[in-house]
């Protein structure tokens, strides 16, 4: 039993303390990537093909999208489970069927005279070039939901892409199961609190994705021992550019809008 019990402490001790990131060094060809925070939305609804194009256009290297499964696990391009934050219909994408979601229109409150279609995820990847990192965003309805999850293991399954694809989420349940249950993948850990960061050594992501405002050499130095790049969102201001390149950070996750094919530096 005592034999039992110690071989027990060494599997968890060794789980939460000796592991390290998978390798990722196919994601970051340079040093900052720039990835455009669920697409460029100066003249297109966010998490659309259009504002996505228009990232890819400007130079991004990669784009932020964000994931919710459908009743029938069709996944969508949207933020939000509810839909009137961003549309004139109601309900819940999670609770309804692709055939309604399908007609249903986006930016309605912020691009009203240019709304267009809850992308499916399908589209988006299809109209994006193979050379941009896809980083997915899974969302969920409460702290168990690993619905979408599932649905994205079944989507790649059955769509075989040659984008790289990372995905991430706050909550640490689906990044430790997609870790596990979609290994040609990589995963990222975000997190918006101190609190949260306690959560990285069970979830062993491949990178680390904290708000800018919890970017500190004490992040950096514990992201380098187990080998974890680093995307930093939503990062919006020189300032905070300057911040996240003086430490070396591989990724920043920004709404700007600049033309990054003219320069290599912000």
């Amino acid at each position: 039993m005592i034999f039992f019990l110690l071989l027990t402490l060494l599997f968890i001790v060794s789980y939460l303390e000796f592991w390290q990131g998978r390798g990722t060094e196919n994601y970051y060809i340079s040093k900052p990537i720039y990835i455009s925070h669920r697409g460029v939305t100066k003249n297109n609804p966010e998490n659309t093909i259009e504002a996505f194009k228009e990232a890819e256009s400007l130079g991004f290297q990669g784009i932020e999208v964000d994931i919710i499964a459908s009743k029938d696990g069709v996944l969508y391009c949207s933020h939000n489970h509810k839909l009137d934050k961003e549309t004139n219909h109601s309900g819940y994408i999670d609770q309804m069927l692709s055939d309604e979601l399908d007609n249903i229109k986006t930016g309605f409150f912020s691009h009203p005279d240019n709304q267009q279609r809850v992308p499916r995820l399908h589209s988006v990847i299809e109209n994006i070039s193979n050379d941009m990192i896809i980083n997915i965003e899974i969302k969920f309805s409460s702290y168990f939901d690993l619905s979408t999850t599932f649905a994205l293991r079944r989507f790649l399954r059955n769509n075989k892409t040659k984008h790289r694809i990372l995905i991430s989420s706050f909550n640490p349940l689906i990044v430790f199961f997609s870790r596990w249950l979609i290994p040609s993948t990589r995963t990222g850990f975000l997190f918006e609190s101190a609190n949260m960061k306690k959560w990285i050594n069970f979830c062993h992501p491949d990178t680390v994705h904290p708000r800018i405002d919890f970017l500190d050499e004490n992040i950096i130095k514990r992201c380098k021992a187990k080998n974890l790049p680093i995307n930093v969102w939503t990062v919006n201001s020189e300032l905070s550019i300057d911040k996240c390149k003086r430490l070396g950070v591989h990724g920043i996750i920004t709404d700007l809008e600049k033309n990054f094919k003219l320069t290599t530096e912000y």
